[in-house]
């Protein structure tokens, strides 16, 4: 079986306040110890196929990593695979990748939610249009 994820490493191995309460809000259950430990042994600190996860995570990524961005904190990007039970692969990714992939994402959606409607209605009123806009517009943010 085919496995794809993304994830998230901080360039810096110290620990800061600042990187474990942001990290703390986004893993409210693991402590700031397993936190640090990840932080320190340069490892993820964030994996989009994490089982919270598992249907938003690249939007989930995307919102740490503008929230890293803001308190400048450096991050490094990886793009993981592997055919199991055969070790990850990992690759480092560009945030213009990253953007790509939510973009692609976007469009996806806005897609399935045109054709459900052409399939249901027969075509995009207006008023769905806009309700298919706004639904898109979550997902941007």
């Amino acid at each position: 079986m085919f496995e794809h994820r993304y994830g998230i490493k901080l360039k810096k191995t110290t620990a800061d306040a600042t990187a474990l309460k942001l990290l703390r809000q986004c893993f409210p259950t693991q402590s700031f110890s397993e936190l640090r430990a990840k932080i320190q042994a340069n490892d993820y600190v964030f994996l989009s196929d994490m089982e919270k996860y598992q249907h938003d995570g690249v939007r989930q990524m995307a919102k740490l990593l503008r929230e890293f961005d803001k308190a400048s904190i450096e991050t490094e990007l990886f793009e993981e695979s592997r055919y199991t039970p055969n070790p990850w692969r990992a690759e480092p990714m560009s945030r213009e990748y990253l953007k790509n992939i939510l973009h692609r994402d976007r469009e996806i959606t806005r897609q399935v939610l045109e054709d459900i409607e052409r399939e249901t209605v027969g075509y995009i009123s207006p008023d769905a249009k806009k309700d298919i806009d706004k639904e898109i517009s979550k997902i941007q943010k």
